[in-house]
């Protein structure tokens, strides 16, 4: 890029890759050193500025968003990520990183809902165990597998794992005793995502002892579970959930999910003492678990109030989101930007009357708690929605702790199966738990 070479192409094409920022790291380095010292290649580079911005002004920028915008996340970050194995500055630049690209940060939670709903049933080992078990024959594929993108890897490993799970449950089919107490452990279900499914099969029966155990008209046809835990006419849902609605055949119903528990409330000191003019109410979410990462925060209107203000917490009692000051008639409020999916959030609103602030909940009253469902556990409910399987999803609702959905989905289940049986009992174990909660 000397004086001599000024008039050769690839100083033009070297240029212009500087100037749109497509030369690697060290390139880019070395023609900025260059291009400082050399003045004919600095007017050069002005000049192709000038070509390729206009000659209106452009915006600079010293946020480290900027400068690590194109690190894009590969396998061995995401396998990094999910196993927890960088240190604090490392973590700090992918997060740096994810703030400005969407499709890493889809990548990501893909990638996090994945290894969630398939490493406690498969009991794969990831990160460096698994590369210590490859054999040496294998290590220059592996090295060139981890070098595609990111979803063609993803879909490698999910056709590994179907065939893992026919290959078991083919191996499984001929020696399933009929008793399912040998095989279920109900228990109490943190998450759908995270809790084992019981080991039923899906598909149709071959054994000449098996019968009925229970028929159901659904959405889309008919759904029948036999006594060795087969579920039929459930095609377009994930095999977990096929599982979890023949145990909830044979025992009538779902247990009372442990979220519904964490969200009874608790005494805070954040909240106010109490003294002053008459409180008011929130209205939602409260002891509920919600579907959307920007639920709409409603509350009763305040007799008198100038303004109010909204305050969400995490579990730890940190501030994740706040407000602006909201006007006197204004009674809900949505936050700008989603919160942390699976967590557990408290929330409070700040009310001013006369110039004395009246928080609600107030020092006497429970926390106003609520849980955000899952990433993995939203992808499910998406593909479950798809299906139009009313006990589906009626039973992924009550076990993730969404009762209302859960009631309207077996009504409806109700209305196709009148008669006395196993959609009543489902109904009514969805209503008992929603009067223990």
């Amino acid at each position: 890029m000397g004086s001599s070479l000024n008039d050769s192409p690839l100083v033009d094409i070297g240029i212009s890759k500087l100037s749109v920022s497509a030369l690697t790291g060290d390139e880019a380095a070395v023609a900025a050193a260059h291009t400082a010292e050399c003045r004919s290649c600095h007017q050069l580079f002005v000049k192709e500025l000038k070509r390729q911005r206009g000659a209106g002004p452009f915006n600079l920028t010293l946020e480290p968003e900027f400068w690590f915008r194109h690190d894009h996340v590969d396998f061995d970050l995401l396998v990094g990520l999910a196993d927890k194995t960088f240190d604090h500055e490392t973590e700090e630049i992918i997060n740096l990183h994810l703030q400005t690209c969407e499709t890493c940060r889809e990548d990501v939670r893909s990638f996090l809902a994945f290894r969630e709903t398939t490493a406690a049933e498969m009991n794969i080992s990831y990160g460096p165990a698994y590369k210590r078990r490859t054999v040496i024959s294998t290590t220059h594929w592996w090295q060139r597998l981890q070098t595609r993108p990111v979803y063609a890897v993803a879909a490698i490993v999910l056709l590994t794992i179907a065939v893992l799970i026919g290959i078991a449950l083919n191996r499984r089919s001929g020696v399933l005793e009929a008793s399912k107490q040998d095989h279920v452990n109900p228990g109490i279900e943190r998450s759908p995502s995270s809790s084992p499914a019981p080991t039923v099969l899906s598909g149709p029966s071959t054994r000449e002892d098996s019968t009925k155990a229970a028929v159901l008209k659904d959405g889309n046809g008919e759904v029948t579970v036999d006594n060795n835990g087969r579920v039929t006419g459930l095609d377009q849902v994930s095999e977990n959930s096929r599982q979890y609605v023949a145990r909830a055949s044979s025992s009538g119903g779902v247990d009372a999910p442990e979220i519904l528990r964490q969200l009874s409330g608790e005494h805070s000191g954040l909240r106010g003492n109490g003294d002053g003019p008459n409180g008011f109410s929130l209205l939602y979410p409260v002891k509920r678990v919600v579907t959307e990462g920007r639920p709409v925060f409603r509350w009763e209107s305040l007799p008198d109030a100038a303004s109010y203000r909204v305050y969400v917490l995490d579990a730890d009692g940190n501030q994740v989101s706040e407000s602006e000051e909201l006007r006197r008639t204004q009674t809900s409020w949505k936050p700008s930007v989603p919160l942390r999916r699976g967590q557990i959030f408290s929330w409070v609103v700040m009310g001013l009357v006369d110039g004395q602030k009246v928080v609600s909940p107030s020092a006497s009253d429970p926390e106003a708690k609520f849980a955000v469902l899952s990433a993995a556990d939203f992808h499910e409910l998406t593909r479950l929605k798809r299906s139009n399987s009313h006990v589906a999803l009626g039973v992924f609702y009550a076990r993730a702790g969404l009762l209302d959905q859960a009631e309207r989905e077996f009504q409806s289940l109700l209305k196709l199966n009148p008669d006395p049986g196993l959609a009543r009992k489902l109904l009514q174990n969805v209503r008992r738990i929603r009067q223990g909660a």
